[in-house]
């Protein structure tokens, strides 16, 4: 049997990469996308947080650059950022300044209409991929309703596509627990942890020496006691990105006085300080969500064949963590590895690709909810959060870190790679557990909001 015709639907960022990964092994690849795509770096419609601040992790720039070859020295060459993020930005935990370490975690600052864009042409120009003006309202199955073979499409001809694999990208608002109900499925188990969260994003230009010597951002985001906070981050051109970020209902305004004012409530002063000194460039764009959302694909007792979801439809993120990108990219890596393994059929597919990728959201989720699960009035559905003494030692570990270079960067690589061994490591599990036994404080010299770090450590 042989793979013919993959339906995605949406041009979301999943959707995009999924849509890369499938025209590997499918003669054809369909896109579905109720928005009309620009050819330019502009916000869709169908992405309100389009204008929001948006990280990729090297976890998942990695797998996109595997998918697509080239792709971030594409986004370079739209004149996105490339830096050192354990180095070049001083961030703010709750227990003092993070150690700055020359590890070589480079990631890619960039604004997202931007990072969209150059996604767009790169998989629009795949030979087999095209792309159709529509709106997905539904499953097509056949008469004993163990496979889906289409979607039904409005604004195609026939109002259906014929596929032999369908793909839901269509993000955290996806139809697909009501659509696989009508075909006499139970839906998915749903995960939510609230911490009602709000962002306004602003872009600047700063002048010479407006940002700490050494530094190309900043970052001192809520925590539990300190709601209200922010980051300072490259985002190419010149440019930076700067977002001001508010848990439990603690919005950031809209006005740019106003939040010229909240950056000054943030863990760290110097956010409000640098900003004054700014030139805007982009005036500010609010945005707001509940919190985290998980749906668990993966526990299925009876699923059909040939129906995929991938990206925020699976789970969605509190974006301060940077995380629904990654997934996505992750998402779209593992498809392409299960869809190559399949032999040309169809039969698997669905349940071995939420079985393989469930570890990776497991841990993302994980990561996002069980922080937000500390803020003062989070909600929870269906999720138990952790015991506060159960996970006190992650406080040592952050205290750690700001002194200990091995600590800092194994907690960032476990974050930004999705890769919790280092913490594992003899060494960094003796140096918290001293940290610990001794009750040992940061210095006073790195806990002070106004003096970020100098000292660059180099771990090899």
């Amino acid at each position: 049997m042989s793979l013919s015709h993959a339906v995605v639907l949406g041009a979301s960022v999943a959707g995009l990469l999924s849509a890369a990964a499938l025209s590997k092994n499918f003669a054809t690849v369909t896109i579905v996308e109720r928005d009309q795509l620009p050819d330019a770096a502009v916000t869709r419609r169908g992405v309100p947080q389009g204008n929001q601040v948006h990280q990729l992790m090297p976890a998942g720039l990695t797998r996109i650059d595997e998918l697509l070859p080239g792709f971030s020295a594409a986004l370079l060459e739209q004149g996105c950022e490339r830096y050192e993020i354990d180095r070049d930005v001083a961030v703010l935990y709750p227990r003092g300044w993070a150690a700055r370490v020359a590890g070589g975690m480079e990631v890619i600052g960039f604004l997202r209409p931007t990072f969209e864009w150059v996604l767009r042409r790169r998989v629009l120009a795949l030979p087999n991929v095209r792309t159709v003006h529509g709106i997905a309202t539904g499953l097509l199955a056949g008469t004993d309703g163990t496979t889906i073979t289409g979607a039904k499409v409005t604004g195609v001809d026939g109002g259906k596509l014929d596929a032999d694999l369908v793909v839901d990208a269509t993000g955290r608002g996806s139809k697909a627990p009501n659509w696989l109900s009508e075909l006499g499925y139970t839906p998915p188990a749903e995960q939510l942890v609230r911490p009602y969260l709000g962002y306004t994003t602003m872009v600047v230009r700063f002048p010479e020496g407006a940002l700490p010597e050494g530094f190309r951002g900043i970052a001192a985001t809520p925590n539990p006691a300190h709601l209200k906070g922010g980051a300072i981050l490259p985002c190419g051109n010149g440019q930076h990105v700067v977002a001001a970020m508010g848990m439990s209902k603690n919005y950031p305004p809209a006005g740019y006085p106003e939040l010229l004012d909240y950056l000054d409530e943030a863990p760290s002063p110097l956010l409000g300080r640098a900003v004054r000194a700014a030139e805007l460039i982009v005036e500010p764009d609010t945005y707001r969500m509940p919190g985290n959302q998980r749906r668990l694909w993966e526990q299925l007792d009876r699923r059909p064949e040939g129906f995929v979801v991938i990206g925020d439809a699976v789970a969605a993120f509190n974006p301060i963590y940077g995380q629904g990108m990654t997934i996505a990219a992750i998402g779209a890596s593992v498809l392409a590895q299960v869809v190559a393994s399949a032999d040309g059929s169809v039969t698997g597919i669905a349940e071995k690709f939420a079985a393989e990728l469930a570890p990776w959201t497991d841990y993302a989720f994980a990561m996002a909810a069980n922080t937000d699960s500390f803020f003062p009035g989070a909600e929870f559905v269906n999720y138990t959060p952790p015991d506060p003494e159960a996970v006190a030692g992650e406080a040592f570990a952050v205290a750690a870190a700001t002194t200990d270079p091995a600590v800092a960067q194994a907690m960032r690589r476990a974050a930004y790679y999705m890769d919790p061994s280092g913490m594992q490591s003899p060494v960094v599990q003796q140096a918290i557990a001293e940290w610990a036994s001794t009750g040992r404080q940061p210095d006073p010299s790195l806990t002070d909001p106004n003096q970020p770090p100098a000292a660059i450590h180099d771990v090899g």
